[in-house]
């Protein structure tokens, strides 16, 4: 099937937002980068000790699929379940054109700043995930992001849907292969369904002259629970994310991350949750680590938009040298009055 006439307002919005500042975070010059096609004929286990630091095996015997992508080059893709599929996302376009349009640039906004804009106009790649509904993958699904030149844009769309009644868990894992400047800017979109669950968990290990903004949007219908981890023990230059995970009646979410940076680098990283329906819940625990002279500003916002929500922040900073420096900006945003958020 062939590509949709409605991705055409995208691209149009994309373009105007190209020159859109972060709101968080230090600007930097996209169009310093650009797409690569690496060879694809790497030997993934040759590289397994970098692979391994970032969660991936490359054996994959304990793992129910797999996506590898260096550059902009899709090496493999591969579900070994039932129940799950996995493709690229230029595949998935390609298969099912209009299906997509539900969960496509609906969790994250691609006018959200440039490098939302420059994922759709330049980005290439990106994994399709899909669990059918009432599936549960006990083994977990791995995705690996692989990086290897210089001056190189990595932009890969990733897209997590996980229906009605289904259950996932999903190992990311994104690095370089050596000493590398580039700007790795992957967008995921996760869709979890009622009463489904997501497990989602990112490691991050990058070089020193590295630029990352990632943008990740969740949605989780009623009854339904999404569990995030983020994991970086790294050297970079400037790191900048912040996930919103918008919450319906009853679902659940557990947001965490892990960060301890070394250098001159120089992270603004936190979290956005949205109670939007009755009886959801969510909470966000952020633990970050700083030495030489890098610096990390930790955000965290919960907004009880609806009744008898209930949400919590819990942020701790250790800084190992005193040219370090941390800083935490909790926020608790109630807009209804029957809430309950703590910190």
């Amino acid at each position: 099937m062939m590509r949709m006439g409605w991705r055409e307002k995208y691209r149009e919005l994309a373009k105007k937002a190209l020159s859109k500042p972060p709101v968080y975070g230090k600007d930097i010059d996209i169009f310093q980068f650009t797409p690569k096609e690496a060879k694809s004929d790497i030997d993934l286990h040759a590289i397994s000790d970098i692979l391994e630091g970032v969660g991936i095996s490359v054996d994959s015997s304990d793992r129910a699929g797999e996506y590898y992508q260096l550059e902009s080059i899709v090496l493999e893709r591969l579900s070994k379940l039932p129940g799950l599929e996995i493709m690229s996302l230029e595949e998935a376009l390609d298969t099912y054109g209009d299906e997509l349009k539900d969960y496509f640039w609906k969790a994250v906004k691609v006018d959200t700043d440039k490098f939302t804009a420059i994922a759709e106009l330049a980005g290439r790649g990106g994994y399709f995930l899909r669990i059918k509904k009432g599936h549960r993958i006990d083994l977990p699904v791995q995705a690996c992001l692989l990086m290897n030149m210089n001056q190189s844009l990595q932009a890969p769309h990733n897209i997590i849907v996980a229906e009605d009644g289904s259950e996932v868990s999903v190992i990311t894992g994104c690095t370089v292969m050596r000493e590398t400047v580039g700007l790795h800017a992957g967008i995921t979109e996760v869709y979890v369904g009622r009463k489904a669950r997501v497990n989602y968990v990112m490691i991050h290990r990058w070089s020193e002259a590295m630029h990352i903004r990632p943008r990740t949007g969740v949605i989780v219908q009623e009854g339904g629970t999404y569990v995030s981890h983020y994991v970086a023990f790294t050297k970079l230059e400037t790191f900048q994310s912040m996930p919103r995970v918008i919450l319906y009646e009853n679902a659940r979410a557990h947001l965490s991350s892990i960060i301890a940076l070394e250098g001159n680098a120089r992270a603004d990283s936190g979290y956005i949750i949205e109670l939007r329906g009755k009886g959801a819940s969510g909470e966000i625990i952020s633990r970050s680590i700083t030495k030489d002279t890098s610096e990390i500003t930790a955000r965290a916002r919960i907004i009880g938009a609806a009744s008898n929500v209930k949400g919590h922040i819990d942020c701790q900073g250790l800084l190992l040298s005193e040219s370090s420096r941390i800083l935490t900006i909790p926020i608790l945003d109630a807009v209804h009055d029957d809430v309950v958020l703590t910190h």
